[in-house]
């Protein structure tokens, strides 16, 4: 629990430093930081009872987008996925409309108990894309084969993506309606 504190932690300070040079902004529910060599676009917050946020990834020119959802655990003892990572899939919302896109999202497990789920990189700007022109909420969800249900794990608001993007867009050189294929 305390390394997603502490990477919770340094973002925080990295965007409070980019910030007074121009790398940083935030727009609705959303915000873009330049760090490194790339510009990450992510939620700053979650509807209740939601355990994680979403942020995609560009490198220069728009290059090796990344799309993730990255689970918060809830407590200090949990240390597993809260999914099963061959038999459970990933199911994405925009508004009430479920998105094939899910299909296209596969399970990890990185440093520090951090979950999450990536799209396949050919994919993030056909999503993008259908997130900025929708006028309602993204929903995260996975499909729990043992259980036979649908679990929402995430439900963000889509207000201030597209700005944020715009932003992401100035500080990498890309336009995020038309990236290139990485």
């Amino acid at each position: 629990m305390l390394k997603p504190l502490l990477g919770a932690a340094a973002l925080s300070l990295v965007a409070s430093l980019s910030h007074a040079s121009g790398l940083f902004a935030e727009a609705g529910n959303w915000a873009a930081v330049f760090k490194g060599n790339r510009c990450h676009v992510y939620t700053l917050s979650s509807a209740r009872d939601t355990s994680g946020y979403l942020e995609f990834a560009f490198d220069k020119k728009g290059y090796n987008a990344s799309f993730d959802y990255i689970y918060i655990p809830w407590t200090p003892d949990e240390s597993e996925p809260p999914w099963n990572d061959i038999t459970d899939s990933v199911s994405l919302y925009i508004g009430d409309e479920q998105s094939w896109l899910g299909d296209e999202m596969f399970f990890y497990t990185g440093p520090g108990f951090t979950y999450g789920a990536s799209l396949t990189g050919g994919f993030v700007g056909e999503l993008l894309s259908e997130m900025m022109s929708a006028n309602s909420d993204f929903g995260f969800a996975v499909d729990r084969a043992a259980e036979g249900e649908t679990w929402l794990y995430g439900k963000f608001s889509l207000n201030g993506l597209e700005q944020a993007m715009t932003q992401a867009g100035a500080m990498c050189e890309f336009n995020p309606r038309a990236l290139p294929e990485s």
